[in-house]
């Protein structure tokens, strides 16, 4: 009781502190950091009674920004927990516009929202973490590795390689490795030649993707599976940097169409029976018509076909505070509810997203998190940020 009683006495400290007017998080000394610092030391109730103290000291609703509407129902369903609770109204925004949004707001010291769940992690970190802008709560609720917790990452997806597999010359063993992408067609090889990519040039997931293909470990796994196809290891000397240009080069140089909306493209394999191969989050079978069974029609590598090199590519969303924030603590505990199995089921429910607690319940026919990890490759934002700005400018030559 004597802990509890402290605990709630800084925090009606901290509350007391703020300024909730004009938007600022800031005042006599008290910051959104000092409350995110005194959460990571509270008990769940602790927080719980920290957050509903300050939301109603504070009288004001709670909003939240991402690029995901899922948020929307995290935030219906965190309401129907606590019930003490609202919040403003919640609509995604693309990626280029929320950047846009956060970074002028915070850069004038302005509020803008109270929690933000964001993807494209190399933009987060030299525009939001790097600059200030941005904190981060580590929730008390989960074990988290590093890579996770900072920045805090609640959310992956993963993109794959689709086609239409209903025709038998194109069944689950059209494509068996990742060379086959390239178009590479030896005498005894099958190389594809109908991909379907969204433009790295304006796709920030998709230039990310090509970086992360140029590194240790995507070389490694490319190596290996060079090796398999071609029949003989990569030699090199052929003016690449390393395999992973080599693949990037060859694979934008065999793209055929650059669609426009991932989800357009798969809603379209239901009449592509033809051996087009589309890149696109695996989240986007929840979009397949309803009169077609993707499950019959849809061959996706690392889903329910197996590809050597790599079967996916997992980018991250990450959940963090504005340093503008009205309400921090309110903030801190929908981090904790996001992080629930509870809170990330009311968000989302389909194939294609998962969440970094373990405890979540994976869906029926789908992989656990762990075991899609072990054939893809993963965003890695200090890599990506490492070589940007000359692998970017590279990879755009390629596709202009």
């Amino acid at each position: 009781m004597l802990r509890k009683s402290i605990a709630l006495a800084l925090v009606l400290a901290i509350i007391s502190g703020f300024c909730f007017a004009g938007g600022a998080g800031e005042s006599g000394g008290q910051s959104v950091a000092d409350a995110i610092a005194a959460a990571e030391n509270m008990t769940m109730e602790e927080l719980e009674a920290a957050a509903k103290a300050e939301f109603e000291a504070a009288g004001v609703k709670f909003a939240a920004r991402g690029s995901t509407s899922g948020v929307k129902n995290v935030l219906a369903g965190f309401k129907a927990k606590y019930p003490w609770f609202d919040y403003e109204e919640f609509s995604s925004s693309k990626d280029q516009a929320l950047y846009t949004e956060l970074t002028t707001a915070i850069g004038q010291n302005q509020y803008v929202a109270d929690a933000v769940l964001i993807q494209d992690g190399s933009s987060l970190k030299s525009m939001l973490i790097d600059t200030g802008y941005m904190l981060n709560y580590v929730p008390n609720s989960v074990e988290l590795s590093e890579s996770d917790s900072d920045p805090l990452s609640v959310l992956y997806v993963n993109k794959c390689f689709y086609w239409n597999k209903t025709n038998p010359e194109y069944g689950p063993d059209y494509i068996t490795n990742v060379w086959q992408l390239t178009g590479a067609d030896g005498a005894e090889l099958k190389g594809v030649h109908q991909l379907s990519f969204q433009t790295p040039a304006t796709e920030n997931v998709n230039m990310n993707f090509l970086i992360m293909l140029t590194g240790e470990d995507a070389c490694s796994k490319l190596a290996a599976a060079y090796e398999s196809y071609f029949g003989t290891p990569y030699a090199g000397n052929d003016g690449y940097q390393n395999i992973g240009y080599k693949f990037v080069t060859e694979l934008m140089k065999n793209v055929t169409t650059w669609h426009s909306s991932d989800t357009t493209a798969v809603k379209n394999m239901t009449t592509m029976t033809t051996g087009q191969v589309v890149y696109a989050p695996l989240n986007k079978i929840k979009d397949y018509p309803e009169t077609n069974d993707y499950h019959n029609d849809l061959a996706i590598s690392g889903w329910n076909v197996p590809m050597e090199g790599f079967t996916s590519y997992f980018y991250k969303m990450w959940l963090m505070i504005p340093k503008t924030a009205r309400l921090p603590y309110t903030a801190c505990l929908f981090v904790e509810y996001m992080c629930s199995p509870e809170g990330f089921r009311s968000g989302w429910s389909d194939e294609g997203y998962y969440s970094v607690n373990p405890d979540v319940p994976v869906l029926e026919g789908d992989h656990t998190l762990s075991q899609w990890l072990e054939g893809a490759i993963v965003e890695d934002i200090d890599y990506i940020n490492s070589v940007y700005r000359e692998a970017s400018t590279y990879i755009r030559s390629l596709v202009m």
